[in-house]
């Protein structure tokens, strides 16, 4: 593949100060009753598995956010790769690109490299952890309906993914991976149509007062969300990858361990 051009990276660039931007100190929140859990249990619990590492289930891909260069897979890859016992962990980020077919590309091939599987070779069931956008690449790339190789994903978590859009997707960027995120796309319906024949299970996390996302739109219409507030002097987007208590959840979950959360999910806070 070559390197981007400069007007892609440009727009990229953009893209991610942008984002940068848009995250805003909150004030106290009350926490979450049915995720009712403080970063310091979860940095604890994380501790706790460090120390006894358990074998993943199947290969993991951690899949990261638009106009990433790795950002957000080295934080949750750091967090939660020691609490695993050799596992096949894929780091999959999709800098230089600029539409959602590029990103499914890029993902089905990062995943066969990082499984050094031959081309003839089918890609096997894997779990998903996706940052923001990676969300909507990886169910992109699981659909059946583009009658090409798909991901075959057994648990897919994802971490405040814009499943029913993005509040920010509406600025003029200039390419079509921020319009394909804006709350009435085509893609997101597309996306929506297909998630009843989906073959994974999805589970949603997200960090309040969110403005670049919105956690309100963190989960598919009538899907729960597993949600956490939003830590004094963090931004509410950009703490979703790094947030102890959501990271420790998906490490319990990914080694087999029961969740953290309760059954039920509570509505986010007004």
């Amino acid at each position: 593949m070559g390197r981007p051009d400069t007007a892609v990276m440009r727009r990229t660039a953009l893209v991610a100060f942008v984002f940068l931007l848009s995250g805003c100190f909150a004030p106290q929140r009350d926490p979450n009753p049915s995720f009712n859990v403080s970063l310091e249990s979860s940095t604890l619990d994380l501790e706790r598995m460090r120390a006894d590492p358990k074998p993943a289930q199947r290969p993991v891909l951690i899949v990261s956010g638009i106009a990433d260069p790795s950002i957000s897979t080295d934080a949750i890859f750091s967090a939660i790769a020691p609490t695993l016992m050799e596992p096949s962990l894929i780091k999959v980020d999709f800098l230089g690109t600029t539409t959602f077919p590029q990103a499914r590309a890029a993902l089905l091939q990062a995943t066969r490299d990082g499984l050094h599987l031959g081309a003839e070779d089918a890609i096997p069931e894997v779990d998903v952890v996706a940052f923001s956008m990676g969300g909507l690449v990886a169910r992109d790339a699981a659909m059946h309906e583009h009658g090409t190789e798909r991901l075959l994903i057994r648990h897919l978590y994802t971490i405040s993914t814009p499943h029913a859009g993005a509040r920010v997707a509406g600025i003029p960027f200039g390419f079509p991976q921020s319009e394909d995120m804006q709350i009435t796309s085509n893609f997101i319906v597309q996306l929506d149509e297909a998630l009843p024949d989906a073959c994974y299970e999805l589970r949603c996390y997200a960090v309040t007062d969110d403005v670049t996302v919105g956690e309100e739109f963190a989960a598919p219409a009538g899907w729960p969300l597993w949600w956490v507030p939003v830590e004094p002097g963090r931004y509410g987007h950009l703490s979703g990858f790094s947030d102890e208590r959501i990271l420790a959840d998906i490490a319990r979950r990914l080694r087999g361990e029961p969740s953290i959360t309760l059954r039920e999910g509570t509505p986010l806070p007004h």
